[in-house]
Formats: structure tokens, sequence, C-alpha cells
């Protein structure tokens, strides 16, 4: 209720840009399949179930990640959410924004679109932070908070949604966020890693093992475990079939853990 999805569509319009919502991604996430839309579906419950939580975080984040780079390797394009900015570490021409708000307006702000009282309002502003707390340790092992994870920080306490939509598309056109060759080549390689690590963990020979992907310029390189010879041959044949992958080589004995934006 800060007023973020206003915002979003703010920079969007003032800088001819794609808006993006969870939503996009989750309808990207159900093109891999049934056992993607099952992981997807399964994980509100799984907050609250650790064992099938556990099972379920590392292909829902690998999934969500691929989704969200595919929009961003297209560039020109807004994500309009929270905390699945932690997915693209190390990208550069991307700008982490977070907006907070005091709480009476955002109170108010509920009031007006819920439709309930002031107390009914604040109460549900209050259990949404809190839900998100949660959901950012659980996924992510991060406070959302921690102005660390952005870029820039925005208070809506003075500042209109309009001055911080000119503050924020004045930024981007600076050249630290600008994209580069190098830039561009390093989100394509995250990118085809995203690819193959969520085409391993949506196809039912290879989910079982956690399995980790590294690409530079076509080439991947795969991390994991000791596999017998037919489910290495599956894990490969997988891989290959990846769109953009040229050659793949194998490394066992080495499960990785997900990388996330420090």
């Amino acid at each position: 209720m800060t007023g973020g999805q206003a915002l979003g569509r703010c920079v969007a319009e003032r800088l001819s840009l794609q808006l993006v919502r969870r939503e996009d991604l989750m309808s990207v996430i159900d093109t891999r399949g049934e056992h993607a839309k099952k992981v997807r579906a399964s994980l509100d419950r799984a907050t609250r179930a650790y064992d099938q939580f556990s099972q379920l975080r590392r292909p829902y984040l690998i999934l969500m990640r691929e989704a969200l780079l595919g929009f961003i390797r297209g560039g020109n394009c807004v994500y309009n959410g929270f905390a699945s900015h932690l997915l693209v570490p190390g990208v550069q021409c991307c700008m982490r924004v977070r907006i907070t708000a005091p709480l009476a307006m955002r109170v108010s702000n509920a009031v007006e679109r819920l439709g309930v009282t002031a107390d009914e309002a604040r109460e549900a502003v209050e259990r949404e932070d809190e839900e998100r707390l949660r959901w950012g340790r659980f996924m992510y092992g991060r406070d959302i908070r921690d102005p660390s994870l952005y870029d820039v920080c925005f208070s809506l306490e003075k500042a209109s949604p309009a001055t911080v939509c000119s503050m924020i598309a004045a930024g981007l056109r600076e050249k630290e966020f600008q994209p580069t060759p190098e830039s561009a080549r390093a989100l394509e390689d995250l990118y085809l890693g995203a690819c193959v690590e969520a085409a391993l963990v949506s196809d039912a020979r290879t989910l079982a093992w956690e399995i980790g992907a590294q690409a530079r310029e076509g080439t991947v390189l795969l991390e994991g475990p000791f596999l017998e010879d037919a489910q290495l041959a599956d894990v490969l044949e997988v891989a290959r079939a990846v769109a953009g992958v040229r050659e793949v080589e194998y490394q066992p004995g080495c499960v990785t853990s997900f990388q996330l934006a420090p």
C-alpha cells in the first residue's frame, strides 16, 4: 500500500518500458510443464510445512530466476514486485529500488482501496508486512528491509510519486545503468545457465538431483553429485537440448548452492 504499483507504471510510461509483474513470471513458469506448475502452486502451503518447503524452494528459485531474466535480457522493462531482485546477482544495468511510505499514508491507501475501516486497514497492512518479511527469510535468507540490498531507497513521506518517478528515470539515464557489451554478455551467460537449471528441475528424469549450471558463451559447466552412467546421460541430454547450448561439461562431487544477490 505504498503506491509502488502506480510508481512502476509511471516509470514504465515515462521511459516507454514494459511493466512486468509477478503474475507475468508465474505465466512463464507454467510453460515449463506440470512439475513447474506444481512447484508454484504448492509454495504457499510449503511455507507452513518445512519438509515440503525444503524440497520446493530450490526449483522455485530457479524457475523464478529464469522467468525474470527472460524479461530483463529483452531490455527496457520495469519489474514491480518485491524480493525477486535477489535472484539476479551481478546484473550491472539493473537498478534495484525500494519504496517506503509512512504507515498513516499506507493505512489511508488501504482504506480507500479495500473499502474497510482504518483499524482493519492497519491490521491488513501490518499482516502483509509480516508475511512479506517471512517470505523473504524463507525463500532468500534475507531481510528485505535491509537497504544494502538495493541501489536506491525512496521515501514518500515528503516526495510525491511523480517526483520519485522523475528521480528514478533520471538515474536510469546515467552511465552506471546503461548496458554495455560486457554486461550484455554476462546477462546472456546468466540467463543460459538459468535456462539449463530450469530444464533440469522441470524434467522428470533429472529433477531429483541438485545440479548447478554456469554458462560462458554457449559452454555450460554442470556441477552436481556423482551419477550413474544412465543418469548422467539423461542430465547431458536435457542440458544439450536447451537453446543456445553448444557444449556441456559435468563436474561430479560438488552440489552447488543456489547463488543469490549479496
